[in-house]
């Protein structure tokens, strides 16, 4: 029998393996030579020519830049909000979701619009959104008496950046939601029944039974939905280009910025 799952766990193995040579040769090739250029003078403009030899300067330069420091609290601050907000409204949103009716269905779909919309799409939308003139949340705002004046969404540093978490959440929750709905469906429904029947209250059975189903696929979600607001950069860039005075320029942003 140990025979056995070896030979098994070896063809599975053997399977994968071209699948991760590949991945790994198109990843770590491009991140070393990116990190070899680093420690030199490079020029793009004339990539076939030498250049001398840095060692860590440009490092030691980029530490000591204020400005460096600064976007990457942006980021950090960004990231966090955006993970934390996206992935409670997703999960609400999938407990919600998680039943077979004909309006669900229809709520699902809409619900999962955002993700198809390109960034620069999504970005312009919110843009006039949030316009100062003629955005319709100054106009929603005015109507509800909440504010008598026009806010300046995107001159103010702190409005600038709920604007961008605000659009980068509408954009992620439907991967959050899509993920967390196809993990509660594969949850057996007779724990519930079982539960149920035990006298568990609905907060109970989340926590003792939902909660722990959805563990693996939670730091999968967590995880993709970091990275994607780490690296984050058109959505950013077209709402608030990095203002109002680099309030929101993320590192992305910067790195933008300083190469053109």
């Amino acid at each position: 029998m140990r025979s056995l799952a070896m030979r098994r766990k070896l063809f599975g193995f053997s399977l994968v393996l071209p699948a991760a040579f590949f991945s790994v040769l198109l990843i770590s090739y491009p991140l070393i030579r990116t990190f070899w250029m680093s420690l030199h003078n490079y020029n793009l403009a004339r990539p076939t020519r030498m250049y001398q030899f840095t060692g860590f300067n440009h490092y030691a330069t980029l530490l000591q830049d204020i400005q460096f420091w600064h976007s990457l609290l942006v980021m950090l601050i960004y990231s966090a909000a955006v993970t934390v907000l996206a992935y409670t409204i997703g999960l609400c949103a999938a407990l919600l979701l998680n039943r077979r009716t004909r309006a669900v269905q229809i709520g699902r779909m809409l619900l999962t619009l955002p993700w198809a919309v390109p960034g620069v799409v999504g970005g312009f939308v919110f843009v006039w959104m949030f316009d100062a003139s003629y955005g319709v949340s100054n106009y929603l705002l005015n109507m509800l008496g909440t504010v008598r004046y026009r806010i300046p969404w995107l001159v103010q540093p702190d409005t600038a950046m709920f604007v961008i978490i605000l659009a980068a959440v509408w954009k992620t929750v439907p991967l959050n939601m899509l993920t967390h709905l196809a993990a509660l469906q594969s949850v057996p429904g007779e724990l519930y029944e079982a539960a149920r029947v035990d006298g568990a209250s609905i907060v109970q059975q989340f926590r003792y039974i939902t909660w722990p189903a959805l563990a693996q696929v939670r730091a999968v979600t967590i995880l993709l939905t970091t990275l994607h607001a780490f690296r984050e950069f058109g959505q950013i860039y077209v709402i608030s280009g990095g203002g109002p005075s680099r309030a929101t320029e993320t590192l992305s942003v910067q790195l933008y910025v300083e190469a053109f």
